[in-house]
């Protein structure tokens, strides 16, 4: 804009945009107002909202620590050995310590086919095949597996199982020579019923021809304790059989000869029910105790005087030494063998005086492909007659008529013994055998495996420590916005937090160290009833007030282990419990945490959210009066400049009249 000359005064020139530009500016001091006001109502809607997430979280953790999501009733199962028992635990499961042998693990069927001509073509046929004993419809008893194979290569016939059955079946093919390949085929399912067997004629006649089954006689062999088949091994042995019951004695042998010969394989069990009757502690249950032999004396007259004899003792039986021999405990008390000697023999874990069914592959007592014709019985111990009955021995693959021709894997069941019970499952994964656990075995043990079964309390820990972590962030971010920091200076603005005099908030905390610090009811009543009589606290006794003021609480973990240890169910409900009986917590400290901050969160209705909407109303409002106030500044401009134009214009016509007026003056001069 040009600059304009005032009347009268010559040279004299004005700046109309800076003129302008200053009563603009000091228009706008309200628009820095109302930004100024706006950043505050956004620092406030940041800190509600920072507020709620830490409210959210704490009440999170609260949560946890309570009802269905508890961890208290958690529990966690300890294996001594991982590489042969691995045990999980659920919420159900109580804690208890239990001693744990394998001894077999559950196995799948395999077998493999005579070798065949690597580029033999088969024709088309359909096979049908039978997965398990028909104890029931499937899946508890027998598949029916089909596979159509349109005919073709060996290899062609295991692709066509593996596609067609193979959730049932697995099937390979290995080449045994550059010529040849064998079919290599295994069942899916382990335990002892799921093995493999032909449907039909058709497949039974295929699977001889590829020299997958034959034929096979059943396997028996009489194994009856009978005196007439009982030899002892050294002249005057000492045992006795009574009523299908061998007893041997001490430093005896005796043999069972059997009424065939037996080639050892792993599909062959022995099995036998022994025990060990200590001989020393029987003598004494036996022997009576003896007492000493008391005898009158009579009358003895000494120097004409009658004396009239008591009753004193005249002999007492002595016990006679005997002579200590050297102990000799040893549990290997069964073998196998020839007439040339003991092959191998097995040993009885854990012998004790009541019978116990022991179970023996022939191949961990005898090498594979040896040959035996008895079972010897030994007792190389000094102390305790062993004592043997049912003597059996069975083929696991065992089956009527047709059988694998190559059996290189017997399907089994498995067997543990859980602190001396029994179990057997068909398969690997119990979770049956002892209430809340699953145990997975993974290889069979000789040696007893340490199973706990205990709270978990790192787990437990953790949560508890969490909480009070989410507790001190809320507390803390509490005091940080609520603290006012004074200069010291009147003439300077003292330093306050965005939530700084707010009513709502200071009553959060105190409602918050409130509930912290209030006792519960719990089945120790008083004994244990407060946070702090199990570590949590905001100090030890003595702390300074410096450490304290601030209302932050501490966990004392090993404190709160040793407490958990000593009463689980009553810290249990101290963070929970349902007092009315009617199956819904309704105190405790976790419980009334989360019942407080829902007040606060609550989507509908609760303190935060309101707040924060009514933050952004109040921000909206203000962008609104900012958007009015520029445009209002644009329009003053603007008028500022159209009164300067029209000032201009006034003055640019005085000038044209002064100079009419000049003019004239000048002519009437002349």
């Amino acid at each position: 804009m040009s600059d304009i000359n005032l009347p009268g005064v010559s040279s004299s020139n004005i700046d109309v945009k800076g003129i302008i530009d200053k009563l603009v500016k000091v228009e706008s001091k309200k628009l820095d107002r109302l930004e100024e006001t706006k950043g505050l109502l956004n620092k406030e809607k940041s800190s509600w909202v920072t507020l709620s997430n830490k409210i959210n979280s704490l009440q999170e953790s609260a949560e946890d620590l309570y009802g269905f999501r508890s961890p208290f009733d958690d529990k966690i199962a300890f294996s001594s050995n991982e590489d042969v028992l691995v045990a999980t635990a659920s919420r159900v499961a109580e804690p208890t310590s239990s001693k744990v042998m394998i001894e077999q693990i559950a196995k799948n069927e395999r077998m493999i086919s005579d070798p065949l001509q690597s580029k033999q073509i088969f024709e088309r046929i359909l096979l049908r095949l039978r997965v398990g004993e028909p104890s029931g419809a499937p899946p508890e008893g027998e598949a029916l597996v089909e596979i159509n194979f349109n005919g073709g290569s060996i290899e062609k016939l295991a692709e066509a199982i593996n596609r067609q059955a193979g959730d049932q079946l697995l099937a390979k093919v290995a080449k045994d020579t550059d010529e040849t390949s064998v079919l290599i085929l295994e069942t899916r399912k382990t335990g002892e019923k799921n093995r493999l067997v032909p449907a039909d004629p058709t497949t039974s006649e295929f699977l001889q021809e590829i020299g997958l089954f034959e034929e096979k006689a059943e396997f028996s062999v009489n194994t009856e304790l009978r005196p007439e088949k009982l030899k002892p091994v050294e002249e005057k042995a000492q045992y006795e059989l009574q009523e299908d019951i061998l007893q041997l004695e001490p430093e005896n042998s005796v043999e069972l000869l059997l009424d065939r010969q037996i080639t050892s394989q792993p599909n062959l069990l022995l099995k036998v029910k022994v025990r060990a009757v200590d001989l020393e502690e029987l003598e004494l249950e036996k022997v009576p105790e003896k007492w000493p032999d008391l005898r009158s004396i009579g009358r003895v007259t000494v120097k004409d005087i009658e004396i009239e004899g008591g009753d004193p003792v005249s002999r007492i039986e002595r016990p006679v030494k005997k002579v200590e021999k050297k102990v000799v405990v040893d549990n290997r008390v069964l073998g196998m063998g020839t007439e040339e000697g003991i092959a191998g023999t097995g040993e009885m874990k854990d012998l004790s005086d009541q019978f116990k069914e022991y179970s023996f592959r022939l191949t961990d007592i005898v090498p594979q492909g040896e040959t035996v014709d008895r079972i010897v019985f030994v007792n190389k111990n000094t102390g305790k007659r062993i004592e043997y009955q049912d003597v059996v021995i069975e083929d696991m693959a065992a089956r009527a008529g047709l059988a694998p021709k190559h059996l290189i894997q017997a399907s089994q069941d498995a067997i543990a013994y859980i602190d001396g019970v029994k179990i057997q499952r068909d398969s690997n994964e119990i979770d049956d055998a002892l209430k809340g656990v699953t145990l997975k075995l993974l290889r069979a043990s000789p040696e007893g495996i340490d199973l706990t079964v205990d709270r978990d309390y790192e787990k437990i820990t953790k949560k508890i420590v969490a909480l009070i972590e989410k507790y001190n962030e809320l507390i803390k971010y509490v005091n940080e916005e609520t603290k006012v920091i004074s200069s010291g200076k009147l003439d300077e603005r003292s330093e306050a937090g965005s939530l700084t005099g707010d009513i709502t908030v200071m009553g959060l905390k105190n409602k918050l160290q409130k509930i912290m610090m209030n006792p519960y009811p719990t089945e120790r009543g008083r004994e244990l009833s407060l946070l702090a009589q199990i570590g949590i606290s905001m100090g030890s006794a003595g702390s300074r007030w410096e450490d304290i003021k601030g209302g932050y609480l501490q966990v004392d973990e090993d404190r709160f282990v040793k407490a958990f240890e000593r009463f689980p169910e009553s810290i249990k409900q101290l963070f929970g419990s349902d007092t009315n009986n009617d199956v819904v917590v309704d105190t405790g400290v976790a419980y009334e945490l989360s019942r407080t901050l829902k007040a606060y969160t609550n989507p509908r209705g609760g303190i935060i959210p309101y707040r924060i909407t009514t933050t952004e109303t109040n921000i909206r409002e203000q962008e609104e009066n900012i958007e009015d106030w520029k445009e209002h500044l644009e329009e003053y401009r603007k008028k500022l400049e159209s009164d300067f134009i029209q000032m201009q214009q006034a003055v640019n016509e005085l000038e044209q009249t002064q100079k009419r007026i000049d003019n004239f003056s000048k002519g009437f001069q002349k």
